[in-house]
């Protein structure tokens, strides 16, 4: 497959602070990979980077849908291909209501009026904004506001997605409703990359990351982050509900067969009886 994303030695400053110490990072193309760590480690660094919104300090790769990232022409053209969706999402909001915070990227793409209004319909039955159209961005609920901005950053068609923990700021209804939305697009074809803190979204990648001061401390599947207990605590992670539920088991004295990482392998797990 394709590599969209090739990044090696990235290092990033804040001043005299780093905040990346010389990262590699390849991602194909068709990828879900989620970023964790712990605050500080260098995620949304990471994640402004790869959207071509920042300069890397130094790196011996740095590029994006072929766009060299340390070039301000490459980072220009990264942000057509990369698009990025923040924790908050009226940080994004441009239009006066949705429809027009939909078709705003178009526009500044000049494409013509027919194709902007064809693109604009496309993604209100994506992601389910026809009711909301002529509603003020700021007056939608959490869930719908992410789902607008999501639907915003994506009516520029995109080959990579990034979020930066998306529901950080959304009761359990808008976090089900997002995550819904990347699970369908990462099924249609688009390659994902989700910053979280939270494990159970952590699970719905096939592939992890896990910075720890601004250094890939692990990269590979979920199950072999969390299998790694000791290396969960060292990176001040957590496990994901049903993991943790079997871990507490695990010290009462009732250690059960596998560690599940979903409700339903935890059920499973439960019926076929614990190991005493």
């Amino acid at each position: 497959m394709t590599t969209l994303i090739d990044i090696a030695g990235l290092q990033f400053w804040y001043g005299d602070a780093e905040a990346l110490a010389g990262v590699d990072l390849r991602i194909r193309e068709g990828e879900f990979v989620a970023i964790v760590g712990a605050n500080g480690s260098g995620k949304s660094t990471l994640a402004r980077l790869l959207g071509g919104l920042d300069r890397p300090g130094t790196a011996a790769a740095a590029a994006a849908c072929g766009h060299d990232l340390l070039t301000h022409d490459g980072r220009i053209a990264a942000r057509r291909d990369v698009g990025v969706l923040f924790q908050d999402p009226e940080n994004q909001f441009v239009g006066a209501n949705v429809e027009e915070d939909l078709a705003f990227g178009l526009e500044n793409l000049s494409w013509p009026a027919e194709r902007i209004a064809a693109r604009v319909a496309e993604v209100v039955e994506t992601f389910g904004l026809g009711d909301l159209l002529q509603r003020a961005p700021q007056s939608l609920s959490g869930g719908q506001k992410q789902r607008t901005a999501l639907a915003g950053v994506l009516a520029v068609p995109r080959r990579v997605l990034v979020l930066d923990e998306p529901t950080s700021m959304l009761d359990p209804a808008g976090r089900d409703d997002v995550l819904q939305a990347v699970r369908r697009l990462h099924a249609g074809g688009l390659t994902v990359v989700y910053v979280t803190q939270e494990m159970d979204e952590v699970t719905e990648a096939t592939r992890v990351v896990a910075l720890r001061a601004g250094r890939v401390a692990f990269d590979g599947p979920p199950t072999g982050l969390f299998a790694d207990v000791d290396l969960v605590d060292q990176l001040s992670l957590g496990l994901p509900m049903p993991a943790a539920v079997a871990a507490e088991l695990a010290r009462r004295g009732r250690r059960l067969i596998g560690l599940p990482f979903s409700l339903d392998d935890l059920v499973t797990a439960l019926n076929a009886g614990a190991v005493l």
